[in-house]
């Protein structure tokens, strides 16, 4: 295991490294930043377990769909699935890469880069663990404000090395 997280951990700080230097490239507009902030904001709702904020930038129409998943995810169901996972799994750590934010007056496309690390705890069993992989979201403004639309989740296969503990 303490092979798996030295592993984990410098990929994420090669990402961080790689990452900043391309999106630092990019100049972005105001309403480009607008978007992104929305998209940060909900991140850190997830990391703080306020399942109220990470909800109220969701869309009443919502639908998000991830590689695991057969099918999409209403908001209500993606709802009960968070509220019954808040308490066994915390969010550690994550890194988020913008790599294209597209803004019409009333629509915007974010695609992005993410590594997340996150503690599972079942009973009395703790296990770390990352994920990582892109997102494709779809935002609306509605009554001034961005709410995500819908959601695609490409979840990156996980790599198992010879030698190490898990």
């Amino acid at each position: 295991m303490k092979n798996v997280m030295k592993k984990t951990l410098l990929a994420s700080l090669a990402l961080m490294l790689i990452f900043p230097l391309k999106t630092m490239a990019q100049e972005w507009t105001k309403d480009q930043k607008e978007v992104w902030q929305v998209v940060q904001n909900s991140w850190e709702a997830w990391k703080n377990k306020d399942v109220s904020s990470y909800f109220s930038n969701l869309h009443d129409q919502y639908m998000g769909w991830n590689s695991e998943q057969p099918l999409p995810t209403n908001k209500s169901e993606l709802r009960s699935s968070v509220e019954a996972r808040k308490d066994m799994m915390t969010l550690n750590h994550y890194v988020i890469n913008p790599a294209r934010i597209v803004v019409t007056k009333e629509a915007a496309v974010v695609d992005y880069y993410y590594v997340m690390y996150y503690t599972w705890k079942q009973g009395d069993k703790e296990k770390m663990d990352s994920e990582r992989g892109k997102f494709v979201e779809f935002y609306v403004k509605d009554g001034g404000n961005w709410k995500l639309l819908g959601d695609m989740t490409y979840i990156e296969p996980q790599k198992h090395h010879d030698g190490d503990d898990d």
